[in-house]
């Protein structure tokens, strides 16, 4: 092994853009499901977005799904400069940006406990468990496996080109399909007394219940894959 002064020039310029071109030559179909659920949940934020001196509940939260979303694009452009564990440290920020907008949500002291700083977003996954069940699970995997520094951690890796029966790929593929889908949820579930129609959060009294209909969980089974049936890449 030889180390030369030229490494980030070799990374941007020769060895990036491959690993980049076999991620888009995989990841296409994959990636233009993501932007168009992508799109709809950039479209519920809208309204809200202009209003940056505005502290109130909704406009706060546009605010936080929108760092969530340039988050959730900076985990996609990481993966694709072939930074797979990396991917996941940023997947794990997502979740607790997706917890803290569900947590200020549901509880109406955390809007003014955020603006306080007095909001801890760590906890807040545990608290979106009530909403969300799986939230909790999925961050404690992303913590172990690549928040923490653990035994994974001094796994020699280093960026290469991707092939379809990375393991790696296989796990990103399928996370980043779940993640725009709770990104989804917790910005439909922010806005839905503002939407003419749900597809996941349903009026129950004076409050909303996560209730799809039979249509809307055909399409989440369709969207939501299992990262190791080789099939679906």
């Amino acid at each position: 092994m030889v180390a030369t002064n030229n490494i980030i020039q070799n990374m941007l310029h020769r060895d990036g853009p491959k690993v980049r071109r076999s991620f888009d030559i995989i990841t296409r179909t994959h990636v233009a499901e993501c932007s168009a659920l992508l799109g709809d949940t950039v479209g519920m934020m809208m309204l809200h977005l202009p209003k940056i001196d505005d502290d109130g509940y909704k406009a706060t939260v546009s605010r936080l799904l929108n760092t969530a979303v340039n988050t959730y694009l900076a985990s996609i452009e990481t993966a694709r400069h072939g930074f797979r564990r990396q991917y996941g440290v940023l997947a794990r920020t997502l979740i607790e940006l997706i917890a803290t907008v569900i947590v200020i949500g549901t509880d109406p002291d955390a809007l003014e406990r955020f603006h306080a700083g007095g909001l801890p977003s760590t906890k807040c996954v545990g608290w979106a468990k009530a909403v969300l069940e799986p939230i909790g699970m999925y961050y404690g995997m992303l913590s172990s496996q690549f928040a923490h520094i653990g035994p994974v951690h001094a796994i020699l890796e280093s960026p290469k080109t991707y092939s379809r029966d990375d393991e790696a790929l296989k796990f990103i593929i399928a996370t980043m399909r779940s993640n725009i889908w709770l990104l989804y949820l917790a910005t439909e579930l922010s806005y839905h007394d503002e939407l003419s129609e749900c597809r996941y959060w349903k009026a129950i009294g004076r409050g909303v219940a996560y209730n799809p209909d039979k249509k809307e969980r055909a399409w989440m089974n369709s969207f939501l894959i299992n990262p190791y049936e080789d099939e679906q890449l």
